[in-house]
């Protein structure tokens, strides 16, 4: 009899928090099936959503920063599912060291992913004219800051913050980087009063 009330005693492979529990009074579960959720406490895998576009410069051990509470933490890619969903694949990755304190199963992290080799590079701050021009021209301002003139560019690579300038400006040259809305296609000067 003993040994039976044993058998029902479910143990988990793992010491951790019961996070979900997938069990009603009553309910028949067969051996092997899912119980609920264990989270071990300390140990995090962060899974990350990738845009497809760059599927082919990931790979296992390329590494991340995400900032936590003003800290840096380096993550490493540890396997890359390689299907695609809505334009999207992900990868998991693991903290180098260890986890930040504080952080919690379902948080959201930014993570910022080298993909390049550092280069030197123009970078132009990410704004509304973007909108109305796709990148293509921009208004600069004169030496004086009196007059805007509408000045073709090239933008490159970019990421959430910046766009590499390829051509167009120069280093030191200020721009107009609100929005043009208000701006007609033909406009090709504007006259800043302060």
């Amino acid at each position: 009899m003993r040994q039976k009330v044993g058998d029902l005693i479910v143990r988990a492979p793992v010491d951790g928090q019961l996070t979900s529990l997938d069990a009603e009074p009553g309910q028949n579960k067969n051996k092997g099936e899912r119980l609920g959720q264990l989270d071990v406490m300390g140990d995090y895998k962060v899974r990350v959503d990738v845009d497809e576009h760059y599927i082919n410069r990931i790979y296992n051990g390329l590494e991340g920063i995400a900032s936590i509470g003003g800290k840096d933490y380096t993550l490493t890619i540890k396997k890359v599912y390689t299907q695609v969903a809505n334009g999207k694949f992900s990868v998991d990755m693991a903290f180098e060291s260890k986890a930040p304190e504080g952080i919690r199963r379902g948080q959201t992290l930014q993570i910022r992913l080298a993909l390049s080799d550092e280069t030197k590079a123009l970078l132009l701050a990410r704004g509304g004219f973007y909108n109305k021009t796709g990148g293509r021209w921009v208004y600069k301002l004169s030496k004086d800051g009196s007059v805007a003139y509408k000045t073709d560019i090239e933008l490159g690579r970019q990421n959430p913050d910046y766009f590499e300038v390829i051509s167009g400006l120069k280093p030191g040259d200020k721009i107009v980087t609100s929005s043009y809305e208000n701006y007609g296609e033909d406009m090709q000067e504007l006259v800043i009063k302060q």
